[in-house]
């Protein structure tokens, strides 16, 4: 009983190794192309060109040559089966065609199919030329191909490598700021916030400088004012267009509304720019308390100077309208024009 219950129930299948594809098409064009000469010389054909045969033999070692690469990149062409290219049968296939291949390019090198010295001399060398390069044309497409593979792996590394880094000296340590003072709810907000525009500026590599985009220049006062005083600020920016002298002193004069507003103002506030071809418009609002613009100390420079001064200075208007308990505007208007 035993020896009944070990015995196996069925023996494992052998895999029959029959003759390659390869030879058996190769045999039935061999086969097709004879057949293909007995019946022109049947049908009245007596000569034959003499090329047609070291044609045929220069297919067929072209095939052979050709063959090995069929099972070379399976289903994903970026991994290189490379052992396929060292069987037996591959190295018989391509030594039988180079062989061949370079046979007939020999016989057509000696062939005299014309008196003309000078014709041959010039169409010898091509063809020769051209039929040794087409014999080893898909071996070199094949090494270009891998070697781009690779380049483009090389650098798919390097990226997942910067995005590595970046992410542990960005993203991983704002988290643990943020686990850290978990109870401040604004300080959240803040490192978030901040956290955000940090990656938005990291994917988003080529947003134009400050001296490119003056919408760019009033996001990033935006976002430092929003660093400093740990305020939540909305900034929309309509049109855009390289950063000249005016544009900039319009935007510092943003800045200086935008920081007044953060220190003294309660939120939400918000930032409108709107970029015209005639002139330059900045809003500047936030929820209250106000305050008595004509009240403000003569002493007080950050609305006389740095907002209303610096926007005349250029040619621009700034006005500041205010009361004691509603929320506090400030519109700067710049015209187009100027160099920075």
């Amino acid at each position: 009983m035993t020896s009944q219950a070990q015995r196996p129930v069925a023996h494992p299948l052998a895999r029959r190794r029959g003759v390659p594809v390869v030879w058996r098409v190769l045999a039935g064009a061999a086969l097709l192309i004879v057949a293909a000469v007995i019946a022109l010389d049947r049908w009245g054909f007596d000569e034959l060109p003499a090329w047609i045969i070291p044609l045929v033999v220069y297919l067929a070692g072209l095939g052979l040559v050709w063959s090995p690469l069929d099972g070379v990149f399976g289903q994903d062409a970026r991994r290189l089966d490379v052992a396929g290219i060292f069987r037996r049968d591959a190295w018989l296939r391509l030594l039988v065609g180079l062989v061949l291949g370079v046979g007939a390019l020999w016989w057509f090198a000696a062939w005299d199919y014309t008196d003309a010295m000078v014709v041959r001399a010039i169409v010898t060398p091509i063809v020769v030329a051209l039929g040794g390069a087409l014999l080893l044309a898909p071996w070199w497409l094949r090494l270009i191909r891998q070697v781009g593979i690779e380049r483009n792996e090389r650098i798919r590394e390097h990226e997942r490598a910067e995005i590595a880094a970046h992410l542990h000296d960005s993203v991983l340590q704002t988290l643990t700021l943020i686990r850290a003072r978990a109870d401040d709810p604004d300080a959240v907000s803040r490192l978030a916030r901040a956290q955000e525009r940090d990656l938005r500026s990291y994917l988003y590599q080529d947003r134009p400088s400050v001296e490119e985009s003056v919408a760019t220049a009033v996001k990033d006062a935006v976002a430092e004012v929003e660093d400093a005083q740990g305020v939540t600020i909305d900034a929309v920016c309509v049109g855009d267009s390289p950063t000249d002298e005016r544009l900039w002193a319009a935007v510092q004069a943003a800045r200086e509304a935008i920081s007044n507003a953060a220190r003294h103002g309660a939120e939400p506030i918000s930032v409108y720019a709107e970029l015209t071809a005639t002139e330059y418009e900045v809003f500047v609002r936030d929820a209250g308390p106000g305050f008595d613009p004509d009240a403000v100390p003569l002493d007080r420079l950050g609305i006389r100077q740095s907002i209303m001064g610096r926007v005349a200075r250029h040619g621009g208007e700034a006005e500041v309208r205010s009361a004691p308990g509603s929320r506090t505007e400030v519109r700067i208007m710049m015209p187009r024009g100027g160099s920075r």
